[in-house]
């Protein structure tokens, strides 16, 4: 096996990530403290943190975007949207569920990926920015419950069910 890498030494964690966290963990394990990378470890942990709630506001802005969609241009709502919206309630659910201390960001996270969903939900029904709420029209809680009505496709139509 390597030996550790001595505190500061951040050429392995830049060359292989993998290989620095077990290298990290063999430290832990056997008590040699002064042998962990402690500037990386802060580093890593810290991305690891933004990481997360990156992932959060991601998946609270694909959730709007769809929500937005389904309310604003009911016409071309369909399964697929559907399937968006319960698809990502259950990511989030995951990931608060997963990650409690979360739940702590949720509220500003929700309320900053409104924008993005808003301005995704522009450029894919080709409607204004302006045409949607200036704020969310849910909270947290009532887009985690929501419960996406049956697409309304018209009779005549040659789309097949099912398929965005």
């Amino acid at each position: 096996m390597n030996a550790i890498v001595p505190s500061g030494d951040r050429a392995l964690y830049e060359a292989d990530e993998h290989a620095w966290i077990e290298r990290q963990i063999q430290a832990l394990r056997s008590g040699r403290l002064h042998e962990l990378d402690r500037d990386s470890l802060v580093e890593y942990f810290t991305d690891m943190t933004i990481h997360d709630r990156r992932e959060l506001a991601s998946c609270f802005a694909v959730l709007l975007q769809h929500l937005l969609k389904i309310a604003f241009q009911p016409v071309r709502h369909s399964r697929g949207w559907n399937y968006t919206v319960v698809d990502q309630q259950q990511q989030i659910r995951r990931l608060l569920k997963s990650i409690p201390s979360l739940s702590a960001h949720q509220a500003a996270l929700f309320a900053d990926a409104y924008d993005d969903a808003v301005r995704l939900a522009a450029a894919e029904t080709g409607m204004a920015v302006a045409a949607f709420p200036a704020a969310s029209p849910w909270s947290v809680d009532a887009a985690l419950s929501f419960v996406p009505p049956e697409p309304r496709l018209p009779a005549s139509s040659n789309r097949r069910r099912g398929r965005d």
